[in-house]
């Protein structure tokens, strides 16, 4: 494999595997020093997102999505309470109604989603930080699991 090949490996692992930089250097060949450089390159550099900000948003819970959503949302609010007459534009009123619609129907679907993948992203990060090999024999189940919690979530698996 190619080191630049390597290098997008260890992002990958980094952000999508939540691997530690001596774990990924070992799975590759390469030094420790050589992951930890990429990484910090990816910061220095200015690349679009380093690898910490890339592994934040990719582990990003349901639950957490929602709340940036509405975030945004909220600022859009405010700044109708500021200027009224945006209200009149008829495409900032129509975009303002959908976002809360959807608001209302993720609400309810992300709640208990979103509160067992945090539970679940935080214990593959912990794994993978302290108990590598366990979080290795754990990994092939995590999509089933995964599937059950979104039937049980959405009403499709409920009693």
């Amino acid at each position: 494999m190619a080191l630049t090949d390597k290098r997008e490996e260890a992002e990958r692992l980094y952000v999508k595997d939540g691997m530690t930089c001596p774990a990924i250097a070992a799975r590759l060949g390469v030094n420790e020093g050589t992951v930890y450089r990429w990484k910090a390159e990816a910061e220095t550099k200015g690349e679009a997102m380093d690898w910490d900000a890339q592994r934040r948003v990719y582990n990003l819970s349901p639950l957490e999505m929602f709340a940036i959503y509405a975030e945004t949302v909220k600022t859009w609010i405010v700044e109708l309470q500021r200027n009224p007459g945006l209200l009149a534009n008829g495409k900032i009123a129509d975009a303002i109604a959908k976002h809360v619609s959807v608001l209302q129907k993720l609400d309810t679907r992300s709640q208990y989603l979103g509160v067992a993948l945090d539970l679940i992203k935080t214990a593959s990060r912990w794994l993978a930080e302290n108990q590598p090999e366990i979080k290795a024999k754990i990994d092939p189940y995590w999509e089933h699991i995964y599937q059950e919690l979104v039937k049980y979530s959405t009403g499709k698996g409920l009693f």
